[in-house]
């Protein structure tokens, strides 16, 4: 019922003293027994499940949102997480969390009323997510909270010329791991020879430390003279020849973590061609797991 204004001898209804009894958030305010909101209500997290792998968040309030999307699956095939009903005053970032088999997740997106976005993570993994309006569109970015995450940081590839690179190791770089870190390093490049210095059958790539703490990598070449054509191995070429080769390297941390410097070093089988090369390491954050070969 309605509230009253009460004067002298106005009489109490039971109806309102039963309002009164039971208070509510949705009584209007015009109505016994009504219950403001609190401040910034609209601001308030709101948690949705997802139903047969999709969400609907058009009737989200505030400006984030939570969605919890439940999974028994134990095949390990990705499953697609359907989310709309973005934008308006509604949801603008949204935090899904996976619950269940660390299963992957391909979560699909709307875009424009055409056209979604799909964007994968990884199983056991949740992710932020937030968009913004670009002309007719959406524009989402994303950040994935990983059960297990590995810090990595990437050198980019580097050039370095070295000139004549022979049978003994030329240093191409040092390489700076820090502590508890391992590393890849990927090498490529191309060696010239314009005399008659014999075939190189491969190149040697070294990465060695202070404490002779050593991994090698043999590269065999593919020779190709100056006009691109391929050339079979022989005991000496006296046309001009390219060397193309790549290899990798898997520095694995010290069984004491401690900060280390590690030389490059190349060399060749045979001769002294003018050789260029590009590095680029990776270093990972990784512990060696002494019961992989118990």
């Amino acid at each position: 019922m309605n509230k009253i204004n009460f004067k002298t001898g106005t009489i109490i209804p039971p109806e309102l003293m039963n309002a009164l009894q039971n208070p509510s958030f949705t009584n209007d305010e015009e109505e016994a027994g009504h219950l403001p909101l609190p401040p910034n209500y609209g601001k308030k997290v709101q948690v949705f499940n997802t139903e047969n792998r999709a969400v609907d968040l058009s009737t989200a309030s505030s400006g984030f949102a939570v969605v919890i999307h439940h999974s028994s699956s134990l095949s390990g095939e990705p499953e697609t997480v359907t989310i709309d009903g973005v934008g308006g005053t509604g949801a603008n970032t949204i935090l899904l969390v996976t619950r269940g088999t660390d299963y992957p997740v391909i979560v699909s997106l709307p875009q424009n009323s055409v056209s979604r976005k799909e964007i994968s993570i990884k199983g056991g993994s949740s992710v932020l997510l937030t968009f913004f309006s670009y002309g007719a569109a959406y524009v989402w970015k994303y950040y994935e909270l990983e059960t297990n995450p590995v810090a990595m940081t990437d050198t980019g590839w580097k050039s370095f010329d070295l000139g004549g690179v022979g049978q003994s190791f030329v240093k191409i770089a040092t390489l700076t791991i820090p502590k508890g870190y391992s590393a890849i390093v990927k090498i490529k490049g191309i060696a010239t020879t314009t005399g008659d210095i014999g075939t190189v059958v491969d190149y040697i790539f070294q990465a060695i430390d202070a404490n002779n703490n050593e991994e090698r990598c043999t590269m065999s070449v593919v020779r190709t003279d100056s006009n691109g054509e391929f050339l079979p191995s022989r005991t000496s070429e006296t046309n001009p020849r390219n060397d193309d080769f790549e290899g990798y390297l898997v520095i694995p941390p010290l069984s004491t973590p401690a900060q280390r410097s590690v030389d490059l070093k190349i060399k060749t089988s045979i001769g002294a061609p003018r050789t260029g090369v590009k590095c680029r390491a990776l270093l990972y954050k990784a512990n060696l797991d002494t019961t992989l070969l118990a």
